[in-house]
């Protein structure tokens, strides 16, 4: 009988210690989550920062013996505007430059400050000098790198907009026919 006993002890040890042998260990921590937006504009509408179309400036078609020419801003959009929503109200709108801003060979109009020719597409020694202006008055010029002031506001969109003019084309007979053409840089700095 004694047997008996230290068998049915020695299986209640051994069940005691398999119990503590399968215990559940839990290891706890933490993982980090972050985010950092910066600021940012919807420019006509598109989160795009780089190949933006912001409109055209088309002087239209006529004789080349005009003596001044006008155009406004046809927006990408459509309407005579682009416009800007940004999370920041700190945010510059400006013309950086232009691709012809060196007078070619022969030019027709009288050059402003900053100057801007629109160039013949098939004789780059022909140019038109233009200006553009941010007033339908034609009394603000647009310098380079200067803020570009907002034409309207509405449900806290900005609308920007730019006036084109030609002078003294001087209804001259010696003026190139052809397509002339220049490209505005724009920025949105925020």
């Amino acid at each position: 009988m004694k047997r008996k006993l230290l068998l049915i002890c020695t299986g209640s040890i051994l069940a005691t210690v398999a119990g503590q042998a399968q215990a559940v260990v839990t290891s706890s921590g933490t993982i980090g989550a972050t985010l950092t937006l910066t600021n940012g504009c919807l420019i006509n509408g598109s989160p795009s920062q780089n190949g933006i179309n912001f409109g055209t400036l088309d002087f239209g078609t006529h004789p080349a013996t005009f003596s001044t020419l006008s155009t406004q801003l046809t927006g990408a959009s459509g309407g005579n505007t682009f416009t800007i929503q940004c999370t920041t109200t700190s945010y510059t709108v400006a013309i950086t430059g232009n691709t012809n801003s060196t007078a070619p060979g022969t030019i027709v109009g009288t050059p402003g400050t900053p100057a801007r020719y629109l160039i013949n597409t098939t004789n780059a020694a022909q140019g038109v000098a233009y200006s553009l202006y941010s007033d339908s008055g034609f009394n603000n010029v647009v310098a380079n790198n200067a803020a570009l002031p907002i034409a309207s506001t509405t449900g806290g969109v900005n609308s920007y907009t730019l006036y084109g003019r030609i002078t003294g084309g001087g209804n001259s007979v010696s003026v190139v026919p052809g397509t002339y053409t220049d490209t505005i840089n724009v920025s949105v700095t925020y």
